[in-house]
């Protein structure tokens, strides 16, 4: 028997009603399939090629921290040492 693949526009909120009506098993082999397509697609991602520095190499920075609200802040304030 052959596999006949048939292409669907389904809207995404349709999906979800869909998945929440589904017995518990078939959520399970659903997630199973899902995770699966993700392992299967996060390796074929391609490696970022790595930046050339230079001969001094990467500069040191600051530390920084991220604040909910305010975004990323030098960690000791501008002022503080590299």
């Amino acid at each position: 028997m052959t596999k006949t693949t048939v292409k669907l526009q389904i809207p995404f909120e349709s999906l979800l009603d869909a998945i929440a009506n589904l017995p518990l098993e078939e959520k399970h082999q659903l997630w199973q399939l899902l995770n699966e397509e993700i392992n299967q697609g996060e390796g074929n991602l391609l490696q970022e090629d790595s930046y050339d520095w230079g001969s001094q190499g990467q500069p040191k920075g600051k530390p920084v921290e991220y604040i909910p609200g305010v975004g990323l802040t030098v960690g000791g304030g501008k002022d503080a040492p590299t």
